[in-house]
């Protein structure tokens, strides 16, 4: 059972509450949510990951147990926040997770790693997202209530009967609009390359992030290990597809973790 938050904003009990390390850990694996997801997505995958990979999923402010706090809408105010409590978890080899809205959040922490001569993941896994570069993305959290919600409709990835629950869904509205402010926050192109291997993971029906999309990632790294995995599904392919995903995952994590560093 999770224990509850402590008073500290930067206890790792608050941002990854279902973390269980492991003393003979070879990789710690920091997994960042979808907008409008929680550290919960990612419970069951320990044991479906490699041995040796701890699992660290990451809870930001604004769900769950860390409902009332204010979520983060700058994503560079978050990685301000988040490096700070990521920094005594890199002492062993690393690599992020990201889905959709968590795949902008890896990008910028590891840029920001680079840019200050920090330890590096070893390889980044991006999931139904297109890399920052692209043009044709469309914000969201600043339509007006009802156009924002049916756009949240459009996702599939609020269930039906909170769209629904107009209580419930005042409550979550400032979350989701914070999230998807992250997810197309503009931290654009970047001059400098990144120096770590990336695998990119898409639905094949996934109406928001064509498979064409998924190839924009390969200009973020100057890395020869770069991968693309269609999955079927949609956005939230995931979900139907999770043992596929995690066999997929740990396939890289496997290489990352017998490459030297």
């Amino acid at each position: 059972m999770p224990s509850a938050p402590t008073s500290n904003p930067n206890a790792p009990e608050r941002w990854f509450p279902s973390r269980k390390p492991l003393p003979d850990a070879r990789l710690r694996l920091f997994a960042l949510p979808f907008a409008g997801g929680s550290a919960s997505i990612y419970s069951g995958w320990q044991g479906g990951l490699p041995p040796g990979v701890e699992l660290c999923a990451v809870q930001l402010p604004g769900r769950e147990r860390r409902l009332m706090e204010k979520p983060f809408d700058s994503l560079p105010a978050l990685v301000d926040t988040l490096l700070p409590v990521l920094a005594p978890l890199l002492d062993k080899p690393f690599a992020f997770f990201g889905y959709s809205m968590g795949s902008r959040i890896s990008l910028e922490l590891t840029r920001r790693l680079q840019a200050r001569n920090g330890p590096m993941p070893r390889g980044l896994v991006l999931a139904a997202s297109g890399a920052p570069r692209e043009s044709d993305r469309k914000p969201i959290h600043h339509l007006p209530q009802e156009q924002f919600i049916e756009e949240l409709r459009r996702y599939d990835g609020t269930p039906e009967e909170i769209l629904q629950h107009r209580e419930l869904l005042e409550l979550l509205v400032p979350t989701l609009r914070a999230d998807f402010a992250l997810a197309w926050w503009e931290n654009g192109i970047s001059p400098v390359k990144l120096d770590v291997p990336i695998s990119v993971m898409g639905g094949t029906t996934d109406k928001h992030v064509s498979l064409a999309r998924l190839e924009t990632w390969r200009e973020e790294t100057k890395s020869p290990d770069f991968r693309i995995r269609h999955f079927d599904g949609g956005h939230f392919f995931l979900r139907a597809q999770q043992a596929a995903l995690l066999a997929a995952l740990g396939e890289d994590l496997t290489r990352w973790m017998s490459t030297p560093a």
